[in-house]
């Protein structure tokens, strides 16, 4: 059982107003007791506090603005199984608290902490034990577990060149798993704003703190006292159970070139090395861009190649990203435009960025045609009668990436010095929709994150933070679940064909 002490009691608190009890759940309506800190904005004057015992092992917790809506992942975007409700006497962890000033408990221990909620900023403080195990909030190039005195992880996905150190890197994963030598347990944030999570070792003792914006929208994970890897299944029942990986898959699987992949392939039989699967990057495609093979290796040429492989039970996977080249001779553009599926900028042209094809737009993977439009081009693309007839699929700038130089004015510029491709003759919604009008709260909000991209600003390399997608939400909110959203549609989208 677990129950550990915790307090908001320091610069900021909050008292209770009322509490509502409904079967194996409760919400406590909060309000702000004397004067806001205001460290990077005015404090929420009343909060919304819901907690439920989801199962006999996990607590949902969720704390938002009372008055206003924020954004949160919607079961659309991120599935998780539906509460099961438990009586909370027969939970393994339990919530408790005190009404005035509000202290509540849980599996963490937030003793001496202040919670700021703010519009555009929340901080939450956990103490941890002396030299704390804490493993995961990936993705990043620390050590497994991480150094507890000293460390930021920053979850802002973009595209890096190579894997540095100390840097924020493709993914984010906001869960993490404690051991202890009595039990292990995990916490996971249901959060796709970027954030910093922060280890410390203070006077007090160690502390983790988080610094987000959006909700707090939490999962405690009871874990075991007696088998450690009970959190992981306790966390894989709520976000799904991973898939079942291929028997291929673990064995040797080199990227080649593709002008030189059938030389490639012949030499691994040659010298008797077993290959499992060919993979082939961004060289097979008429300049770069998705769904197209060059003119000098056409497809009826690859599908030999894919059948020799597959007659020695062998496979081929290729890359595909979801950058779309700007071209209006370019079915892969005219067929996304047609339905107006593409990331929309402020002035409500298409949002463009620069990747390998040069000048590209964005698929909106909100908006509710564009996973038709993705499994018509697999359908065709990858057909197994009469297109590439992939075994698996490789996705890649997909944090969305974006190679421009800040401040971006001339995105045709930069793509020749770069040496992508020209300017296509696509007419704007104006002569530009780079990074012009920009609200200085998205751009630049009041907490700056540790992130590690030219210049540090959050449309460094990625997608500009304030674009549209076609249900209201803006790029700032939704930035992390970019690289998640396409992966699915391409599962379906390669399943499908």
């Amino acid at each position: 059982m677990y129950i550990l002490t915790a307090s908001f009691v320091a610069l900021l608190s909050y008292i209770k107003l009322a509490t509502a009890a409904e079967g194996s759940s409760f919400t406590v309506e909060l309000e702000l007791a004397g004067v806001a800190c205001g460290v990077f904005g005015g404090g929420i004057a009343k909060l919304s506090l819901n907690v439920v015992y989801e199962t006999a092992d996990r607590i949902h917790l969720k704390i938002t603005d009372a008055a206003n809506e924020l954004y949160e992942a919607s079961e659309a975007v991120f599935p998780r199984t539906t509460s099961q409700g438990v009586n909370s006497r027969n939970a393994n962890i339990q919530y408790e608290y005190t009404a005035n000033p509000f202290t509540q408990s849980n599996v963490k221990d937030l003793a001496g902490s202040p919670l700021i909620f703010e519009s555009q900023y929340l901080r939450l403080k956990t103490t941890l034990p002396t030299n704390p195990n804490i493993h995961g909030l990936g993705e990043y190039t620390n050590p497994v577990r991480l150094p507890p005195d000293n460390t930021t992880v920053t979850l802002w996905n973009r595209d890096t060149y190579g894997v540095p150190v100390g840097s924020n890197l493709n993914g984010d994963h906001p869960v993490y798993y404690e051991h202890r030598t009595t039990s292990t347990h995990g916490a996971f944030l249901l959060n796709s704003n970027g954030m910093d999570i922060k280890l410390r070792k203070e006077k007090s003792g160690h502390l983790l703190e988080y610094n987000v914006g959006g909700v707090l929208d939490m999962y405690f994970l009871a874990g075991s006292t007696s088998d450690p890897p009970a959190v992981t299944k306790q966390y894989s029942e709520l976000t799904g159970r991973p898939a079942e990986v291929p028997y291929w898959s673990f064995g040797f699987q080199p990227a080649q070139n593709y002008v030189d992949v059938v030389g490639a392939i012949s030499q691994y039989a040659a010298t008797e090395i077993p290959l499992e699967v060919m993979w082939t990057d961004i060289d097979y495609m008429d300049r770069r861009s998705i769904f197209t093979v060059l003119d000098y290796f056409p497809m009826n040429s690859m599908r030999e190649i894919v059948s020799y492989l597959h007659a020695h039970d062998q496979k081929y996977t290729v890359v595909t990203d979801p950058a779309v080249a700007l071209a209006n001779n370019y079915p892969a553009y005219t067929r996304g435009k047609e339905p107006d599926i593409f990331l929309k900028s402020t002035n409500g042209s298409d949002e463009i960025g620069l990747v390998w094809p040069g000048v590209i737009v964005y698929p909106d993977w909100f908006n509710p045609s564009t996973p038709t439009y993705w499994n018509e081009q697999f359908a065709e693309f990858y057909s197994p009668e009469k297109g590439l007839d992939i075994d698996g699929a490789w996705i890649d700038m997909n944090e969305p990436a974006n190679f421009c130089v800040l401040p971006c004015d001339n995105l045709w510029a930069q793509a020749a010095e770069q040496e992508l491709q020209p300017k296509p003759d696509v007419v704007l919604f104006s002569n530009t929709s780079e990074m012009v009008m920009r609200e200085a709260d998205i751009m630049n909000p009041p907490y700056a994150m540790n992130n590690t991209a030219e210049g540090g600003a959050l449309l460094s390399k990625t997608a500009a933070v304030n674009a549209n997608h076609v249900n209201g939400l803006l790029e700032y909110d939704v930035h992390n679940l970019y690289g998640q959203m396409i992966s699915t549609a391409t599962r379906e989208a390669v399943l499908s064909r």
